[in-house]
């Protein structure tokens, strides 16, 4: 039998709540990533330093959070939370995603949809950070399907006018590359776009790509939003194909982009540049010209 002076459990709950709160907010907290509805960080932050036991009524925390390295249709995707009393023992975390890009009403019902699914899974436990993973894991998705759709459009568009395209070559260099999240998104964006090439991780860090021009300048950019101390492009060059086929054949490196380690990288990508007539390309990496 519970005491009459026991503490209710929607302060139990609160309890809880602000802890995984603060967790949150330092898993996500990048500038524009972790976002109070308004006026309500003040008044938590003031509760954190009174401690919960001086609220003397019901008390609702809600937040959005930016995940703005994950872009659905070119826009980054957020998750809008709201805690209600009875989280997180008896009740699921309520949350609403939110894709700013143009995307189809039944694919922003789907991933709202598998949150929903997830929190509800989750009751009796803080259900923020394996909510936002599920989020994360279905909005890579639902990109990579579109843009997969989307490029498959676009070739089939160009074979049936037999229209001339562009084979594009770039060398970019970076001040580093060691993030592993970083690696993987190069690496993975570039198989949608059927782009080939090589990534050097490390210090410095080197991306050498060729593909169909109009993909290369979107890769690029998608790179670009990686956020990196240093960047450049330091060579590039294109020439026009009269079709598709032609562009296969021209090609100089295999439909795919390889990591080479940052020990001995740079001898290993000099080599392949060199086998395939783009040593000048590589040299451009060390502001080298012949």
């Amino acid at each position: 039998m519970e005491r009459a002076d026991a503490e209710p459990q929607w302060k139990l709950n609160l309890r809880r709540q602000i802890a995984e709160v603060e967790a949150l907010r330092s898993i996500y907290g990048q500038d524009g990533e972790f976002e109070f509805n308004m006026g309500l960080e003040e008044s938590l932050n003031n509760l954190i330093l009174r401690d919960v036991d001086a609220v003397q009524e019901e008390y609702h925390v809600s937040f959005t959070i930016h995940l703005l390295s994950v872009k659905v249709a070119g826009r980054h995707v957020s998750a809008r939370f709201y805690m209600p009393r009875g989280y997180p023992e008896d009740e699921p975390l309520h949350v609403s995603v939110i894709c700013s890009g143009q995307i189809s009403r039944l694919d922003h019902d789907a991933i709202n949809m598998v949150a929903r699914e997830e929190a509800c899974k989750l009751v009796g436990h803080e259900g923020g950070f394996q909510i936002l993973q599920v989020i994360q894991e279905k909005a890579e998705d639902l990109n990579n399907r579109m843009r997969h759709n989307t490029h498959n459009q676009e070739k089939q568009r160009r074979e049936e006018i037999d229209m001339s395209i562009c084979i594009k070559r770039v060398l970019i260099w970076f001040h580093h590359i060691k993030s592993p999240q970083k690696r993987k998104s190069i690496l993975e964006w570039s198989k949608s776009h059927d782009i080939g090439g090589y990534l050097k991780s490390g210090y410095p860090g080197i991306l050498v790509i060729e593909g169909e021009k109009s993909w290369i300048d979107a890769y690029v950019k998608q790179v670009q939003c990686l956020r990196w101390q240093a960047m450049s492009v330091r060579a590039e060059e294109e020439k026009e194909v009269p079709s598709s086929s032609t562009l296969e054949s021209s090609r100089r490196f295999p439909i795919v982009v390889k990591e080479l380690e940052d020990h001995g990288g740079m001898s290993e990508l000099g080599r392949y540049c060199k086998e395939a007539n783009l040593e000048g390309l590589f040299l451009s990496a060390l502001k080298i010209t012949r």
